[in-house]
């Protein structure tokens, strides 16, 4: 049997074609790395630099990021740009794979979180870093976790201006931790409260007419000044605030103001909204009366304010602390039916001095009887 001859050249052709074909792929193949996987230390190369992240291409399909403090000296300088070559881990975040220059990262986010919540169950202060705000709240670094701070939560008042509060860092309790540690909610003014109880036991303790503490003026009313005296609240009414007389507490005090108060009165002491303990200011200021009053004797002409005028008369201030009274028939020679006709509160006037009665503290005055009155 004749058998047909092979045709050699066609036959090496495709062994040459197969084998090109073979080594392309077995090239590719080895080209081509695995895909990251959290714990991998990888090197590559920096491509990009953004304010927070540091983007590094490892040879997979995406560059994978990597945060800029991890990549900044001790002076907060960049140390890495573009090109330059880093050696990190992968680790796993919630926004997917990232670079790290611990190994450690994912595992120590574990033990961050079972601290937290051995705090919360012990009752345990944690600190953190206030980073930013949102609409409702604060955010809170606490050593990697992330926390949260209801705006209502962060003092014991309402918080009209939260940027005092940025970038520092401040004691929380835990209030909340969800199932998938996500959610961890923070108290600052729990534990404000919890101190301005303690606070306010010791203080109680030592209430007594008579007692005089250092405290700071927490409001200002039109009628006075609330003040803080350790945990308490007392109220300095606007006439034992100074012996000079004053129309609004706003002109001797601020807000946040320290001061020094004495109680003169305790009324239903530990009732919550009953409590009420009057404070003075003016009884351990030096009081100005009897000293001033007797340089005025009887019969001198002095210059004074007119600080009030009322039905009967005029109110006139002769000295800090030191006011005497106008009898409306001695304002003019003619009769008034209101001392208005011929005064002004702010007048500065001359007026003679009648009477000073210590014992009652008042100083009778004349302005018709002055010696430069010259008629109305």
């Amino acid at each position: 049997m004749h058998e047909e001859p092979i045709n050699q050249d066609f036959t090496d052709d495709n062994d040459s074609r197969e084998s090109e074909e073979f080594a392309q792929l077995l090239e590719q193949s080895e080209d081509k790395k695995p895909e990251p996987r959290p714990g991998d230390k990888l090197t590559g190369k920096v491509v990009q630099i953004n304010p927070v992240e540091v983007f590094v291409d490892v040879g997979a399909r995406l560059e994978l990021p990597m945060a800029v403090e991890e990549l900044k000296d001790a002076e907060g300088v960049l140390t890495v740009a573009e090109g330059d070559e880093v050696t990190a881990f992968v680790v796993k975040t919630k926004e997917g794979l990232a670079l790290s220059r611990s190994a450690n990262t994912a595992e120590a986010g574990k033990e961050a979180l079972q601290a937290l919540q051995n705090a919360l169950d012990a009752g345990v202060p944690v600190e953190g870093k206030i980073t930013s705000t949102n609409k409702g709240g604060f955010t809170v670094d606490l050593g990697g976790q992330r926390g949260f701070c209801p705006f209502s939560q962060m003092d014991l008042r309402r918080v009209e201006d939260p940027e005092p509060f940025l970038n520092t860092t401040q004691r929380f309790k835990i209030l909340e931790i969800s199932p998938d540690g996500r959610n961890i909610v923070l108290s600052r003014r729990a534990l404000l409260q919890g101190e301005r109880d303690e606070m306010a036991t010791a203080t109680r303790d030592a209430l007594e007419p008579g007692a005089v503490f250092e405290g700071q003026v927490s409001r200002l009313m039109p009628y006075g000044a609330f003040i803080d005296i350790g945990g308490v609240e007392g109220l300095v009414h606007i006439s034992q605030i100074s012996h000079n007389r004053i129309s609004d507490p706003s002109e001797m005090l601020n807000e946040g103001q320290d001061v020094r108060v004495q109680v003169v009165e305790i009324q239903n002491q530990g009732e919550g909204r009953r409590e009420r303990i009057s404070l003075s200011m003016k009884s351990l200021a030096s009081d100005p009366w009897p000293t001033e009053a007797s340089s005025m004797p009887a019969g001198s002409d002095t210059t004074g304010k007119v600080t009030r005028l009322v039905d009967f008369g005029a109110f006139v201030e002769l000295k800090p602390g030191i006011e005497g009274l106008i009898h409306i028939s001695e304002l003019s020679e003619r009769r008034l039916l209101h001392p208005r006709e011929v005064l002004n509160e702010g007048d500065e006037i001359t007026v003679r001095v009648l009477e000073v009665d210590p014992n009652r503290r008042r100083i009778s005055l004349s302005r018709r009887q002055a010696g430069d009155y010259t008629g109305d």
